[in-house]
């Protein structure tokens, strides 16, 4: 049972389609966090899932997105998918440094988002960050950071915790994905019949295929 203020109309939209806006809303309440802008510069570390819904949220508001992951194979199939700006694999000490002096002249990106939840991954967004830029986390973490907090201050950061998301997100959310159906749908890149749930399990654990959502079908 559901609290009926806690059902929304999805205003016809096909089931599928309907999966995405939960995970959807995390990413946009991310990206409203930050209060992204046309022509801001932000950058998205981690290209799973929520990653890649939060840099398609940015994408929405005007942004010039850029994704960054360890995983360059994924990192190509999001960028040739979602027409994301630019793409950084972070295969070693050098390629995030490297590439926020080519993408933004040396200043840093304006939005850093981390969509990982770990400590390396939230250094790499202070790290990337411009001067008076923010800083979002929403990956989720189960380790400290050692870290040096005078960062923060010598750089002016804004730093906010996002966490799920709000009814106006849904109802935002699911009005832009109603607009633009085929680019959302390629969100969804397997589904299993539900006899075949624990395999769905065990390659979303295992595989090294391209993941993001896994859908089961009921009927």
């Amino acid at each position: 049972s559901m609290p009926i203020e806690r059902i929304y109309d999805g205003k016809g939209l096909d089931a599928k389609l309907l999966t995405i806006v939960e995970p959807f809303c995390i990413g946009w309440h991310a990206v409203k966090r930050a209060k992204v802008k046309e022509g801001d510069k932000v950058l998205v570390v981690g290209s799973g899932t929520i990653g890649v819904l939060a840099a398609l949220s940015a994408k929405q508001k005007g942004a010039e997105v850029y994704l960054c992951d360890v995983d360059n194979k994924k990192l190509n199939y999001v960028k040739d998918n979602f027409g994301f700006d630019g793409i950084i694999c972070n295969d070693n000490p050098y390629s995030i440094q490297d590439s926020i002096n080519r993408f933004t002249d040396g200043n840093g990106f304006d939005v850093t988002i981390e969509a990982v939840g770990l400590p390396q991954t939230f250094q790499n967004c202070i790290d990337s960050v411009a001067f008076g830029g923010d800083v979002v986390v929403v990956g989720v973490g189960k380790k400290n950071l050692d870290f040096n907090f005078t960062l923060i201050q010598k750089k002016e950061l804004n730093i906010y915790g996002s966490r799920n998301a709000l009814k106006e997100d849904f109802l935002e959310l699911i009005d832009v994905v109603k607009k633009d159906k085929r680019l959302f749908e390629k969100v969804i890149t397997n589904v299993y019949k539900l006899d075949d749930a624990k395999e769905a399990f065990e390659n979303f654990d295992n595989s090294d295929d391209i993941t993001l959502k896994v859908l089961i079908d009921f009927n």
